[in-house]
C-alpha cells in the first residue's frame, strides 16, 4: 500500500463493490506519514497511505474493508514551525459520511455507495415559484405527547418519516430541515439546534437509530418525502465549525492561526464569527471541501435545495464560486442564502448582489417577521403591510423566502435568546385576538409574492417557545397533544385551506400584482394578484379592531370591474373566528371601481373575480 491512488474520484473513503475494497484520500499538507487505522479484520489494522507527488494529499487504493468498517487516520506531523510533533494524531476523516459520535475519539464508517443509487424514489424538484415550505427540527419534531419515547430524548429520521403525511396534508410541498450534520448533540445531553457543526459530511448520529445507519436512514427519509410529493431542503453551515469537538481543528498537527487562535489548515486566516472560527476559504482545498459538501447533498442524497446559513460571514469570492458551481451542475435546485451584510459583528465584506454576484436563487427575507410583528402591534401598519406586499417589480418573486409568523430564530428561546411563537407574542393561544392575528399572518404570507415558509407548530397555535433540549421541568419540543386540540385544529384547517388556495390559483404564484387600496385611518390594505390565464384575486387585509357589516366598507379595485366572490376569510367560524363577519356565497358587483364588502377585524379576505 505504498503507492498513491490512481483514481481521480474525490476525497475521503470510497468503497468499490466490484473490488470489495476501499480507496482512501485525505488532505494533510503538514504530514510526514499518514496511515488509515481500521477495526477490520481486527482492531487497529493499519495501512500506510502515500503522498500524491506534488500535492498535499495522501491516498491509497485497494484497501480490503467492507461497508460498516470503522476507521480513522493516524497522522504523523512533519517537523516545522507551529507543528505539533509530540505524538501521532488520530483524526476522524474530514469527509466521513457516518461517525460514531461527535467526541474526538469517535471513528467514521465506510459507507456502501449503493445506498445512494439503488431503489431510489424518482422525483422532480418543483419549479422555484411553486415552493411552499414547512420548516422543522428533526430532533424535536416528534417525541412529546405522541407516544414516542427515545432514550436521549431526540427524534430520528425514522420517527420523522411517520409524520410526513401530516405535513403534506397541510398543503405544503417542501420541508426545510434545520441542520442535520453532526453537531455534538450526543455530548451536550440531547438535541441542539444544529448550528455548531462538528462534522460537515456526517449526519447527527442521534438522528439515526444507530450511528452506522445514518446514511441509509437519511436516504430513506428523503425518498419517503419524495414519494408523497414533498421536496427536501437542508440547512448547511459553511461559515464556521463548532467551538467544541471541531473535527477540523489542527487537523494534521499544524497549529498556525491568527490572534491566538491556532486552528490549523482548515481555519488559518479564516473569518472569526461569534459562533466559532470560519473556514480558510482563501485555500482552494477548503473551497473544494465546502463545494463537495453541498454537492454531496444535491447529487447523492438528491435533496431539492440548500439553505446556506449566515452567508455574510463567508468570503464573497468563495461563496460565489461555490454557489455558481452548484447552479451550473444542478440548475433546477433551489439555493437559498441567509444573508445579513448589515450585521457588522459577522460580515466579512460589504453588500454584494446575492443573485447576480453571489449566485443564489433566493434569500431569506430576514425583515419579514419583525415587520409582521409591527403590523400586529399597530405600529406603522399600512407602511409595513405595503412593504411586505412589495411593488411587484421583481419578475422572480421566489427570490424572497418570507416567514411572517417567524422561523426558528424568532421562536427559539434559551439563556441568550428570548424568542416565542407568534401566538405567545400576542397573548397566548387562549387569547382570541392572538389566534386571529396568527391566522392573519399566515394568510398574508401565503398570498404575497415570494416563497412562504412556516415553522413547525405555528399551524396549531402552539404558544410559549421552542427549544429542543429536554431536562427537569423543561420540555419545549413540538407538543402533539396541543397542536391538534380544539384550539389548534381550526388553525390547521385554515393553513390547509389557504395553502390549497395558493395551489388552485396560479395568480398567487405569479409575479404580477398591484396594491389597490390603502387606508391609513383604519389600517387596511388591499392588493390584486393575477396570472396569465385570467385568474384574478383581490386580497383585503384588515390589521385593526374595526369591523364593518352590511357591505359598509368600500375597497378600491384600481379601475377593475365585474363580479367578485369571497373564496377565503381568515375569520370564518370554521377557523375559530367569533362574532365576526364575512361575505360567504355572495356575488358582489363592483361599482365605480370599488367593491363594497363586509370586513372582519384582524382578517384577510380573498375575493376571486368571476
Amino acid at each position: 500500500m505504498n503507492a498513491p491512488s490512481h483514481k481521480n474520484d474525490g476525497m475521503g473513503s470510497l468503497y468499490y463493490p466490484g473490488e470489495d475494497a476501499v480507496r482512501f484520500r485525505v488532505w494533510a499538507p503538514f504530514a510526514a506519514q499518514v496511515d488509515v487505522v481500521l477495526d477490520h479484520p481486527t482492531p487497529n489494522t493499519a495501512f500506510a497511505l502515500a503522498n500524491e507527488t506534488g500535492t498535499p494529499n495522501w491516498s491509497a487504493d485497494g484497501i480490503p474493508a467492507p461497508p460498516g468498517t470503522r476507521y480513522q487516520y493516524r497522522i504523523t506531523t512533519a517537523p516545522g514551525p507551529d507543528n505539533d510533533t509530540s505524538q501521532p494524531h488520530l483524526r476522524t476523516d474530514a469527509r466521513a459520511l457516518q461517525v460514531e459520535g461527535s467526541a474526538a475519539a469517535c471513528q467514521g464508517y465506510i459507507v456502501d455507495p449503493r445506498l445512494f443509487t439503488e431503489s431510489r424514489t424518482p422525483f422532480i424538484t418543483p419549479p422555484f415559484q411553486d415552493f411552499l415550505i414547512y420548516q422543522l427540527h428533526v430532533g424535536s419534531f416528534t417525541g412529546r405527547n405522541d407516544g414516542l419515547v427515545n432514550p436521549h430524548p431526540t427524534a430520528t429520521f425514522v420517527d420523522l418519516k411517520s409524520r410526513l403525511p401530516y405535513i403534506r396534508s397541510l398543503g405544503f410541498n417542501a420541508i426545510e430541515l434545520l441542520p442535520i450534520s453532526n453537531f455534538q448533540a450526543d455530548t451536550a445531553g440531547g438535541a441542539g439546534e444544529g448550528y455548531g457543526p462538528s462534522d460537515m459530511f456526517a449526519s447527527e448520529n442521534l438522528y439515526a437509530t444507530a450511528p452506522s445507519q445514518a446514511v441509509a436512514e437519511l436516504v430513506q427519509l428523503i425518498d419517503a418525502a419524495h414519494s408523497i410529493g414533498l421536496a427536501v431542503i437542508l440547512d448547511v453551515i459553511h461559515n464556521h465549525a463548532g467551538q467544541a469537538n471541531n473535527r477540523y481543528w489542527q487537523y494534521d498537527g499544524n497549529c498556525s492561526g491568527d490572534n491566538g487562535i491556532p486552528g490549523g489548515i482548515y481555519h488559518i486566516h479564516g473569518h472569526h464569527t461569534p459562533w466559532g472560527e470560519g473556514f480558510a476559504t482563501w485555500q482552494q482545498e477548503v473551497r473544494n471541501f465546502l463545494l463537495d459538501n453541498a454537492r454531496l447533498y444535491l447529487r447523492d442524497y438528491r435533496v431539492d435545495g440548500l439553505r446556506f446559513d449566515a452567508v455574510q460571514a463567508i468570503d464573497p469570492g468563495a461563496i460565489a464560486e461555490i454557489a455558481w458551481a452548484l447552479r451550473a451542475e444542478f440548475p433546477g435546485k433551489y439555493l437559498i442564502a441567509e444573508y445579513n451584510p448589515g450585521d457588522s459583528s459577522t460580515s466579512v465584506a460589504p453588500w454584494s448582489d446575492p443573485y447576480g454576484s453571489l449566485g443564489f436563487c433566493a434569500t431569506w427575507n430576514m425583515d419579514s417577521p419583525w415587520r409582521m410583528f409591527d403590523i400586529l402591534n399597530g405600529v406603522n401598519a399600512v407602511d409595513s403591510l405595503t412593504g411586505r406586499i412589495g411593488n411587484f417589480s421583481d419578475p422572480n418573486p421566489w427570490h424572497l423566502v418570507n416567514y411572517l409568523t417567524g422561523s426558528h430564530d424568532q421562536i427559539y428561546n434559551d439563556a441568550n435568546n428570548s424568542g416565542h411563537y407568534l401566538a405567545q407574542r400576542f397573548g397566548g393561544r387562549l387569547n382570541g385576538y392572538a389566534r386571529a392575528k396568527c391566522r392573519l399572518a399566515w394568510a398574508l404570507n401565503a398570498t404575497i409574492p415570494g416563497t412562504p415558509m412556516l415553522f413547525m407548530g405555528t399551524e396549531g397555535h402552539i404558544d410559549g417557545f421552542w427549544n429542543p433540549w429536554v431536562g427537569a421541568g423543561q420540555d419545549n419540543r413540538l407538543d402533539w397533544q396541543r397542536i391538534g386540540d380544539d384550539l389548534g385544529a381550526p388553525m390547521q384547517r385554515m393553513v390547509t385551506d389557504v395553502n390549497t388556495l395558493r395551489w388552485s390559483h396560479p395568480a398567487l404564484r405569479s409575479a404580477a400584482g398591484q396594491i389597490t387600496h390603502t387606508d391609513f385611518t383604519n389600517d387596511i390594505v388591499a392588493f390584486k394578484r393575477w396570472g396569465d390565464t385570467g385568474d384574478v384575486l383581490l386580497i383585503v387585509v384588515n390589521a385593526s379592531d374595526g369591523q364593518w357589516d352590511n357591505s359598509q366598507y368600500a375597497v378600491s379595485l384600481a379601475g377593475d370591474s365585474g363580479a367578485w366572490q369571497e373564496v377565503f376569510n381568515s375569520q370564518a367560524p370554521l377557523y375559530g373566528g367569533v362574532n365576526t363577519v364575512g361575505n360567504p356565497g355572495y356575488l358582489l358587483n363592483a361599482t365605480n371601481g370599488q367593491l363594497a364588502i363586509n370586513l372582519a377585524s384582524w382578517s384577510v379576505h380573498i375575493f376571486a373575480r368571476v
